[in-house]
């Protein structure tokens, strides 16, 4: 990972520029979803920030798709950071004067929501046009190290933060980070590879539908078990905050965050430095299980310190999981239609996640928070455990050896 950076000064900003949009964006998060929670002491209100999310995310997905592969990367980035900034500034100031309905952090977040999955989209896409085949799993696994430190960081301070200073702070923090990271991206400058910019009568998302259809098998699996296992965890997620506000604080939903993260730091640190992984189709799959068997646990004791425990395992795998991921697709699509795969990629995960998050609300409502996570937890392991007798991902390896 050090290597990465210092070799490549270009990669390293746009690796600073995450940590800094993503530290302020936790601030928002634990901020919004917990003050929804204190006001309401209802899963599927506090979701509804989670839902205008998915549908501004979803909308942003549909938009960038039939742009990400035309339009510049660093623009794209740039402009949604700006955009970004400016909206948080302005809320700052609204929310400094009057009071802010619950609907309209519901809009805010529906707006940043579209912002961020332009902005992903174009910097998943920007990872392949700046580093080099034999490094895209270290520098996708160094995500992963800069997504683990603002888990850590973030989480525990924004917990603190809300309990102590309120909203308003965390706001600000939000939009002096947004402003550094749209700063980074700015001083930057790479070539952008692009369609040729023949006419074609489908749109976006038809033709990134048409590129995942006519891949390899393993590129379909994965985007199958992705939308299996998201699906499944709309339900956890829904129901998650409402345990934590049973067994624990603002403190506690804080510190649930900074143990993922440090679950997440441990593996992330392991890829980035590992020069010898091969078997990228087993490490995606296993990464997955090992998410799934922290939902378990963390679903199993009405006790604050077992359910970080359990969180703290699922971020173990999920930097195998996110990483080789990541590093499948980036192999296996073209450059040139890598970017409009991964905004339909978020798409259709949203499409799953919508209907999830609103049954799972409601059954965390009605019947128990406890047992809606640990039943996904159990389905979940299960799907996987036998997805794990795939020969189709277990032939998928690094660049060293050849796809499937």
């Amino acid at each position: 990972m050090k290597n990465l950076f210092k070799n490549n000064q270009i990669f390293f900003k746009l690796w600073l520029s995450q940590i800094a949009a993503s530290f302020g964006d936790s601030f928002y998060d634990v901020a919004i979803v917990w003050h929804i929670v204190q006001l309401t002491e209802s899963a599927l209100l506090a979701g509804g920030i989670a839902l205008t999310g998915m549908v501004g995310r979803m909308a942003g997905s549909s938009f960038i798709s039939q742009k990400v592969d035309v339009w510049h990367t660093r623009q794209i980035m740039l402009v949604a950071g700006i955009l970004r900034g400016i909206l948080l500034l302005t809320v700052v100031g609204l929310i400094s004067f009057t009071t802010i309905p619950i609907s309209g952090f519901y809009g805010i977040s529906f707006i940043i929501a579209f912002l961020n999955s332009c902005a992903s989209a174009a910097q998943r896409k920007s990872i392949s046009e700046i580093v080099a085949k034999e490094d895209l799993v270290n520098a996708n696994a160094s995500f992963g190290v800069a997504f683990s430190l603002v888990q850590i960081t973030s989480w525990a301070l924004g917990g603190v933060v809300v309990n102590i200073l309120g909203v308003i702070l965390a706001l600000i923090i939000n939009a002096v980070t947004t402003i550094a990271s749209a700063i980074l991206i700015a001083s930057s400058s790479w070539k952008s590879m692009r369609q040729n910019g023949k006419a074609t009568a489908k749109v976006g998302v038809l033709e990134g539908l048409s590129v995942i259809r006519n891949s390899t098998k393993s590129v379909k699996l994965v985007v199958i078990l992705e939308l299996i296992s998201l699906f499944l965890m709309g339900f956890y997620w829904a129901a998650f905050p409402l345990l934590v506000h049973e067994i624990s604080n603002a403190v506690g939903y804080g510190l649930q965050g900074a143990a993922f993260g440090v679950g997440c730091l441990i593996t992330s640190v392991y890829l980035a430095r590992n020069k010898h992984l091969k078997k990228l189709g087993l490490a995606y799959l296993w990464g997955v299980i090992f998410y799934a068997i922290g939902v378990v646990v963390s679903a199993t004791i009405s006790h604050i310190a077992i359910f970080i425990f359990g969180v703290f395992i699922s971020g173990l795998g999920n930097s195998f999981w996110e990483t080789a991921r990541q590093t499948i697709l980036h192999l296996s699509i073209p450059t040139e239609d890598v970017g409009k795969v991964f905004a339909v990629f978020e798409l259709l995960i949203h499409l799953c996640l919508i209907p999830a998050w609103l049954l799972g609300g409601f059954l965390a409502d009605t019947f128990s928070p406890r047992l809606v996570m640990m039943v996904v937890g159990i389905t979940m392991l299960t799907l996987l455990l036998f997805a794990l007798q795939s020969k189709s991902l277990q032939g998928v390896t690094t660049p060293n050896e050849k796809l499937e």
